[in-house]
């Protein structure tokens, strides 16, 4: 069977590593450095790695020649350093904070790890080279790792061992945990501002966005406290929560509305959007917003999401302009962000009600 080289490409990158830059010196003491994602574990006893690099690489005649390597483990923040010794940029090292190792290797400061290896084996493997190294010294830092997988860079998030007790704030916990690790790549599909919010002390609260193509308008912010009746993640919340958590803020909101002269500030006319929401699974809102000066039609979506005793824990909402999507309830922004949302509730433990 002949293997697509994209098909393997996308399979392999389902794979998620972290990123290294490997550090070394040639004969003549300059230093070289490269990216590699290849890094794993041999042996515990005695203390084994091993990477692989291209035979194309600038850098291969250095590493494979060299007597002692050095693993840089790079940091959440050290994105930069990763495409910065990607690159074919003359001098990798300028401006780069690094220590003498073993033998005046650079270690590069700042990352989430490092190993010190003395070079004992390399292989053949196809169009790259096998370079086995046995771990001389090695310092755990206080970063969290960078991650990688699907030629994306990714932030890795600890997961909690065991299922979390559904009667317990753990679930909130939980699912805040795996919106914030799931919401870029969410957004990216449904093509979108997409905004995570919970129930906080003063009524729906967002606590992250994501913007694809850029930000929609500037009210899309974290911590921004939205309206109950006039947006459609406060319809979620108030379709999927008990009466009770929701009536006294309701109240309030109805009748500063209905002061001021708002016409669908009535409860007859927040009862018909919440009996749309339910029936859709979907809150759907148009308000207009002034952006660069211009007045501009919003469409809003919100979906719910459940834990699994079935209790609303997170509002998933995309935002864009009304004129660049189709706004229908089953056009293919809001049915994606229904099948979004239903994911996430899927992975949180929550069964969905048989149809009919």
């Amino acid at each position: 069977m002949t293997i697509d080289k994209r098909t393997l490409r996308d399979v392999l990158g389902t794979f998620v590593t972290g990123v290294t830059v490997m550090t070394t010196v040639d004969e003549s003491g300059r230093a070289h450095g490269c990216t590699a994602n290849s890094f794993s574990s041999v042996s515990l006893e005695p203390p084994l790695v091993l990477w692989s690099q291209a035979l194309k690489a600038r850098s291969y005649a250095a590493f494979s020649s060299c007597r002692r390597f050095v693993v840089n483990i790079l940091s959440e923040d050290q994105r930069g350093l990763s495409q910065r010794f990607a690159s074919d940029m003359a001098d990798k090292f300028e401006g780069v904070a690094c220590f003498s190792g073993i033998d005046g290797l650079p270690v590069i400061r700042g990352v989430a790890a490092y190993l010190e290896c003395r070079r004992t084996a390399a292989y053949p493997g196809g169009d790259h080279s096998i370079f086995i190294g046995e771990v001389e010294n090695l310092q755990r830092g206080v970063h969290r790792p960078l991650a990688f997988a699907g030629g994306r860079y990714m932030l890795a998030f600890p997961h909690e061992v065991g299922s979390s007790d559904a009667s317990s704030d753990d679930s909130l916990t939980e699912a805040l945990r795996l919106g914030n690790a799931a919401l870029a790549d969410i957004s990216s599909r449904i093509k979108a501002s997409t905004g995570l919010s919970v129930w906080g002390n003063h009524g729906p609260t967002t606590v992250r966005y994501e913007h694809p193509a850029g930000r929609v308008w500037d009210g899309l912010e974290p911590g921004r406290v939205l309206s109950l009746a006039h947006s459609a993640t406060g319809l979620v919340f108030l379709a999927y929560l008990p009466r009770a958590a929701t009536r006294a803020m309701l109240d309030e909101e109805l009748e500063a509305g209905l002061a001021s002269g708002r016409a669908e500030s009535s409860t007859e006319s927040v009862e018909r959007k919440l009996a749309e929401v339910r029936e859709r699974g979907l809150a759907r809102l148009f308000v207009h917003r002034a952006v660069q000066g211009q007045d501009i039609e919003i469409a809003g979506f919100s979906a719910p999401v459940f834990d699994r005793s079935g209790r609303l824990v997170l509002g998933l909402t995309a935002i864009a302009p009304a004129s660049s999507i189709k706004v229908g309830w089953s056009d293919p922004m809001p049915s994606a962000l229904i099948t979004e949302a239903a994911e996430l509730s899927r992975r949180l433990g929550y069964l969905m009600p048989p149809c009919g």
